[in-house]
């Protein structure tokens, strides 16, 4: 086992054995303080809440994803963002108050993007990435005979590499690396 591996090991063992008892805890103090059938309302209200942001999501993101395609954009930030409205929908099905409450701070925009943000600075923070977009060119621009590749339509072609840092056998603090060009 790698050392890094622990602290992912240990998040994942709290999150299935700690939160758990602290949610059925919290659900027994709530219902005591309001009652079991307002307790029994919140739960399944925020999972009906949760079912129906999980179903209409699908459409929606596939949606949002076609649309900034058209507009040339890379449909990153789209997917993201569905990306958490899935996670805000499956928190607030499970039953629990800590589980609702992210759940429902994730249906804000605001803390919904910096969530996604952060998310995607940890999957990438150790990485030099580079993204290139190139427009296609229309079928008038075409050389005949030169086939067809990726969608007739238009739109950008986008193509990306990245490089992760701790896996450089160059000095990064070399500016002089290999492929620029100054």
């Amino acid at each position: 086992m790698a050392s890094k591996d622990l602290p992912m090991r240990l998040v994942l063992f709290a999150l299935l054995t700690v939160l758990p008892l602290i949610e059925i805890a919290l659900l027994v103090k709530f219902g005591q303080l309001v009652g079991v059938w307002l307790t029994l309302v919140v739960v399944v209200g925020t999972a009906i809440l949760g079912a129906g942001i999980l179903q209409r999501q699908g459409f929606t993101t596939m949606m949002r994803t076609q649309e900034a395609m058209m507009r040339g954009e890379p449909p990153v930030g789209a997917m993201m963002d569905g990306a958490m409205m899935v996670m805000a929908g499956f928190f607030l099905i499970l039953p629990g108050l800590i589980t609702d409450t992210m759940g429902l701070l994730l249906l804000i925009p605001p803390v919904r993007h910096f969530v996604a943000r952060r998310l995607v600075a940890g999957m990438f923070g150790g990485a030099d990435v580079h993204v290139e977009v190139f427009e296609r060119e229309s079928r008038q621009e075409r050389r005949p005979g030169s086939g067809s590749r990726g969608v007739e339509n238009g739109g950008p072609v986008i193509e990306g590499d990245f490089e992760r840092l701790d896996e450089r056998t160059v000095d990064p603090r070399n500016k002089d690396r290999p492929g620029d060009k100054s």
